[in-house]
């Protein structure tokens, strides 16, 4: 049943209600229960033809790093890493924490380079922060919250918990993800203890592959699985090369991304995360983009890595 129907069978049924004479209030009960009687009919019609019951993620979510596919599924085949070397050296630098404040992000999204905003879910400006930096050609990925060792109050709404099962696990990512439309996707958030637990990273490269999302390593921990069950399942894993503003002090971020240029200059590609709300970064990333343009380095977003892709040797960035 379309909406078109459901509305004409409703206006049919309101012109029968009208021809009794009834008090106000007896109006206002019959009006609330043909609304929900409207709703229960469009969301139990509309179900029946949804693989997610309800609305169809693949309009939302992005189709990730496969191409000409607007919904991946489990049947896709695994992903192939090129061992060749890009012409020129690549960096691409992801923004963490995007979604608490609009203006802070929109600085970013109008720097003239690739860029990727990493934007954690169910926040005042998540939904908004994602569709404008797409519309402004930048890559987003869902920043998601994940069980930590310690402070764990800070992870902010959605997260991921070791105790959740494996089904709780994949509806919270795919509310997530509902967020955050347009992620091609996905990093953590915290998340020493969650990376650590091979069981949890299994369910949510598990649906990650489903969705044809890749995954970002943010490295909080060396004890990571990420890589493994990535490389089992044939889940795009990267991996943070180094946080660029662990250390706030201007200096010790410049040096950061020097070191950055050599990683990218060595290997032939590097990634950097830095954090949206650290002082003086806007700046600081502007300076470095500039240095990184002079020495010959390309700037990309960060799904244009990984048909260049090697893991580096395990360890914290």
């Amino acid at each position: 049943m379309t909406m078109g129907k459901i509305t004409k069978f409703l206006v049919a049924l309101w012109d029968k209600v009208k021809k009794f004479k009834l008090r106000t209030q007896e109006y206002f009960v019959i009006i609330g229960g043909v609304l929900i009687l409207a709703l229960i009919l469009y969301f139990v019609f509309h179900s029946r033809s949804s693989p997610l019951r309800g609305f169809d993620l693949s309009q939302v979510i992005g189709a990730g790093h496969l191409k000409n596919s607007s919904s991946p599924t489990s049947s896709s085949p695994p992903p192939t890493f090129s061992s060749s070397r890009p012409e020129a050296p690549l960096i691409a630098l992801v923004l963490d924490d995007n979604g608490y404040n609009l203006e802070q992000s929109r600085n970013f999204i109008a720097l003239p380079v690739p860029l990727t905003l990493s934007v954690l879910p169910s926040l005042k400006y998540s939904r908004e922060v994602a569709q404008e930096a797409l519309a402004k050609g930048k890559e987003v990925i869902l920043h998601c919250p994940m069980e930590s060792y310690k402070g764990n109050n800070w992870l902010g709404p959605g997260a991921i918990f070791t105790t959740m099962s494996d089904e709780e696990i994949k509806k919270q990512i795919e509310a997530d993800l509902y967020d955050v439309p347009g992620a091609t996707g996905v990093n953590n958030h915290m998340g020493t203890r969650a990376t650590e637990d091979s069981r949890v990273m299994r369910a949510l490269l598990s649906y990650l592959k489903e969705r044809g999302l890749f995954f970002l390593d943010s490295r909080v921990t060396s004890g990571s699985k990420a890589r493994e069950i990535g490389l089992e399942l044939g889940v795009p894993v990267l991996e943070n090369d180094l946080s660029l503003d662990h250390d706030p002090d201007p200096q010790a971020i410049r040096e950061k991304m020097k070191r950055l240029g050599e990683i990218a200059r060595k290997r032939g590609v590097a990634i950097g995360i830095a954090h949206v709300y650290t002082r003086d970064i806007l700046p600081l990333l502007s300076e470095g983009i500039g240095y990184w343009k002079e020495e010959g380095f390309r700037m990309v977003r960060l799904s244009e890595i990984i048909p260049y892709w090697a893991p580096s040797p395990g360890g914290k960035p």
